[in-house]
This record gives C-alpha cells, structure tokens and sequence, in this order.
C-alpha cells in the first residue's frame, strides 16, 4: 500500500493554491456574465424546480431564492459581491472573512440558478465546496479537508461509471449515437454550416465511432477508481478529468466545466512528495 504525506504543503504553496482556485472561479463568474445566468440577468422568474431536495424546499419555503431575483437591486447587490468577494480573495489570500462572504451567496446563487433554471446541475458544487478548506488555519485540518476534497473527485467519476455500470447503459445498442442525436439535434439544426456540425453530421453516418467515444468515456470514468487506492497515477487522472469535460460537451452538449475546479485536489503542490510503500 502506498501512502503520501500530504501534510507538508507550505504556505506559499497553499497561498498560490489558494489563488489559482479562486482564479478559475473568476473567470466563471466571467463566463456567467456572458452566459446571462447571474442574479439581475435571470429577468426575475416565477416558475421554480425545487424536485424532492429538501434543502431546496427548505430555501424557497424561506423565499431566500425569490428574494435574490425578484428584485433587481438585491440581484445586481448579489452579483456585485460574487465578483468583489471573489476578487479581493485574490488580492488577499490570508483574508478569510472574503471565503466567508462569497460561500453563503455563491450557495444561494447555486441553489437559484439550479432551480429557476428548470433542472438540477451538478457541476457547480466544485465551486462550493473547494473553498471551505482554505477557512482552517492548521496545516492538518487543511489537509484533512483537502484529501476529503480529492476522494470526492474520484467518487464523482467513479459512481458516473458504476450508475452506467450497474444499468447495463454500455450495452444498449447505439447508446453513444443516441445521446448525441438527443443533445445535438438543436445544435445541428440551429448551426448547418458549422464546422462541428460536420464533425456531427459525419457521426451520425458512421455510428460505430460515436459509439465507440461513448465507450472509451465509460472506461476512463472507470479508471478513476484507481485513485482511491493509489496516487501515483493522480496526474493522469488530471489529464483524464480534461479529456471527460471536453468529451461531455463534444458529445453530450453537456457543459461540465466548473467540475474541472476540483480536479486541483489531485495536483501534487507539495515541496517535497514524500512516499513509502508497505
């Protein structure tokens, strides 16, 4: 069995980690500017998806989400301190009290745009969670969280793998092809002339290949349960993590990006990586 010390990040790694992490976040409070989803941009919708979370029904039975959008001023204060909060973590890492600001808006913004937007998206819990670790002051409460962070990482491509797994998924027929006849169709149909709407149209003509990316997915979720018994192989999983996204947007139109945040858990920032095997 392999262990790693992880115990020995040094604050100016830990510092430039924590800087890198709220970067990322940055520029997808960035890219949901343009996307139009924040706050002020939602236009103040009325028709709510709460499902069966009881957190959810617990927000909108407190009409904390209601509150957020229904009023612009409240939605364009919001807005304003996902970005000032975000930044000034940036600007100064040591500072906690600006983790403490953006985590209770972002889990309110979190819980608005999966609701209003009629389905609940997984993606953006990397962006909830990866922060909390750097509230703790102490080396090993850090690290603690921060493997914590890593193994739920792994789980969230794993169990992605034994849901397929244990549905017999993989073995439907034409199960690549029809995920992307079922994601794509808009896409094709809005954009005829594109470039991946050749790739698309070349796909749908040859089906084994579509299938075939279908395939080589399941099998690459399945491999991050490597990680659950050994790092040696994290940077690879890193690589790997970049591949899925891309893949489950070429593929699926399913833009899971914000997931990448958490595949920082399994980046090495230590000094010195110390390992003994048993």
């Amino acid at each position: 069995m392999e262990t790693v010390d992880h115990h020995n990040i040094g604050d100016r790694r830990r510092t430039l980690l924590f800087r890198i992490v709220f970067i990322f976040i940055l520029l997808w409070l960035v890219y949901a500017a343009i996307s139009n989803t924040l706050f002020h941009q939602l236009q103040a919708p009325v028709l709510r998806y709460p499902y069966v979370d009881p957190v959810y029904w617990v927000m909108h039975l407190l009409r904390i989400p209601d509150a957020a959008v229904s009023n612009y001023t409240v939605a364009y204060i919001a807005d304003a301190l996902l970005f000032i909060t975000c930044i000034g973590a940036i600007a100064f890492p040591k500072k906690r009290i600006f983790i403490l600001l953006f985590l209770p808006i972002y889990f309110v913004y979190f819980i608005v745009y999966n609701s209003y937007g009629g389905h609940h998206t997984h993606a953006g819990v990397g962006i909830l969670l990866i922060p909390i670790p750097f509230l703790f002051s102490k080396k090993i409460t850090f690290s603690l969280l921060w493997e914590g962070l890593r193994y739920y990482t792994l789980f969230v491509y794993a169990s992605s793998f034994l849901w397929k797994l244990f549905r017999f998924s993989f073995l439907q027929p034409d199960q690549g092809l029809r995920i992307m006849k079922n994601n794509l169709t808009p896409y094709i149909y809005y954009n005829p002339g594109s470039v991946l709407s050749g790739i698309y149209h070349w796909l749908i003509v040859h089906p084994l290949w579509a299938n075939v990316l279908y395939i080589l997915g399941f099998v690459a979720e399945g491999l991050f349960i490597v990680g659950f018994f050994t790092k040696k192989f994290d940077r690879h999983l890193v690589l790997l993590s970049v591949i899925l996204i891309t893949g489950f947007w070429f593929l699926a139109d399913a833009l899971f990006f914000q997931l990448l945040i958490l595949s920082f858990t399994l980046v090495n920032f230590d000094k010195k990586r110390s390992e003994s095997y048993i």
